[in-house]
């Protein structure tokens, strides 16, 4: 006998589908010269089921499809980890998952957010920490119901991470903050065994920021392109570069969210990737480009951004070391570099952590003989021209009614031959 059971998906297992009678999709598993059927709640003609390919010829052919296999998953992902934990199968522990799953109780998504907002023990900017990484498991989607949260997913869901092109310190904070919930859920038996146990998540390094100085900027922005497909990623780049706004942002860029006010372009709007608000005034240059554009921006697949990215990089004379987020980074260099106080570039950067913000201000550090030449030169009287053709302007708030942590600053760029 067979340590555990077999399932599979069966259709109409009482035999009563006909032309004018629908059939019902079941899970079964076989155990033990014993069955029981799960109902999956979807019903279709005969016409509409092939054993092959499942629901067909319905316009929600699809959708059903999906809830089938949601509940073979569910059932199967249960059974692999009792065989993996090297438990007993039996039909009334099945049983007791099925209640438990299908009762309108929580799920493991629900039980975490359910759990932070609970929390009196962190700081609001911790809180949102935390919920960035529900927001992760939410576009991850593996990894929602109780019975989900197993050893291979939260692999995947590293592998995922990864992809995505997190840093390391971003994946390991992710997986820590993800132990914690799952404790819990330990502790209060909603789960059997941590899927973490033989894991181990490295910390990692922090990365140097890697930006564009303002002879490589002005040579992007002056390289000859051979098709206007090519211009456009370069102008999205340069876009990026005197705005700030991460390649996420930029693809869902919509200029109805920019206010036009005493001549001045000012966009708030919120981070797809950590949910936190960001607030900044478009500088001349990004103004230029939306001109050119009709103020609509056609923004490519992140993959064929970054493809096209190299072939522009070459011929500015930087070899293939460009990427999206180079431009990101480029921004806050000048910004700290031109005066731009650390907390008012947090904010325009949509950082929940202004501790992010300061690791720009690693890289942005001019040699000390500069500084203590435009110290020398401040004590002078005498006024330093600003390089790269930024012409920098006072600092001043947006005259708007506003939160405290609404102050903006100012600047002029321009482009320099």
């Amino acid at each position: 006998m067979n340590k555990y059971p077999v399932i599979r998906i069966v259709y109409d297992y009482k035999r009563q589908a006909s032309n004018t009678r629908k059939g019902v999709v079941s899970i079964e598993v076989a155990y033990d010269r014993k069955r029981k059927r799960i109902n999956t709640g979807v019903k279709v003609y005969p016409s509409q089921w092939n054993n092959s390919y499942g629901v067909i010829k319905t316009l929600d052919a699809e959708e059903l499809n999906n809830t089938i296999h949601q509940v073979y998953r569910n059932v199967s992902d249960w059974i692999n980890q009792l065989r993996k934990n090297r438990e007993i199968f039996s039909f009334e522990k099945l049983d007791r998952f099925l209640t438990s799953a299908q009762k309108g109780d929580e799920n493991f998504i629900d039980y975490v957010e359910r759990k932070i907002e609970g929390r009196r023990d962190i700081r609001e900017s911790t809180r949102r920490s935390h919920r960035k990484l529900v927001n992760a498991l939410k576009d991850f989607g593996k990894i929602v119901l109780f019975s989900e949260v197993i050893k291979e997913r939260i692999k995947e869901f590293d592998m995922w991470l990864h992809g995505r092109d997190y840093v390391q310190l971003t994946i390991h904070s992710y997986h820590k903050i993800l132990k914690i919930y799952i404790n819990q859920a330990l502790d209060e038996g909603l789960i059997d065994n941590s899927p973490y146990l033989g894991i181990k998540i490295e910390r990692g390094k922090s990365k140097r920021r890697k930006f564009l100085n303002e002879k490589e900027l002005r040579a992007v922005m002056n390289a000859e392109l051979p098709t206007a497909s090519l211009e456009n990623v370069r102008d999205l780049f340069v876009f990026q570069c005197f705005t700030g706004i991460a390649y996420a942002d930029l693809k869902l860029f919509d200029f109805s969210k920019v206010e036009e006010r005493d001549g001045r372009y000012i966009l708030r709007d919120t981070r797809w990737k950590s949910g936190e608000d960001y607030y900044l005034v478009l500088l001349s240059p990004a103004v230029e480009i939306l001109k050119k554009y009709d103020f609509k921006l056609n923004v490519l697949t992140n993959q064929k951004y970054n493809l096209y990215l190299k072939v522009i990089a070459n011929a500015a004379g930087l070899g293939n070391s460009l990427t999206s987020h180079m431009a990101r980074h480029t921004f806050a260099v000048y910004c700290l570099n031109h005066g731009v106080p650390i907390e008012i570039l947090s904010k325009m950067m949509g950082h929940t952590d202004i501790r992010t913000t300061q690791l720009y201000a690693k890289v942005a550090n001019k040699s000390v003989e500069s500084a203590f030449e435009l110290l020398e030169n401040n004590l002078k009287g005498k006024v330093e021209k600003p390089p790269f053709g930024f012409k920098a302007e006072s600092p001043q708030a947006v005259t708007e009614p506003q939160k405290e942590s609404d102050v903006t600053y100012s600047y002029t760029f321009k482009y320099s031959n």
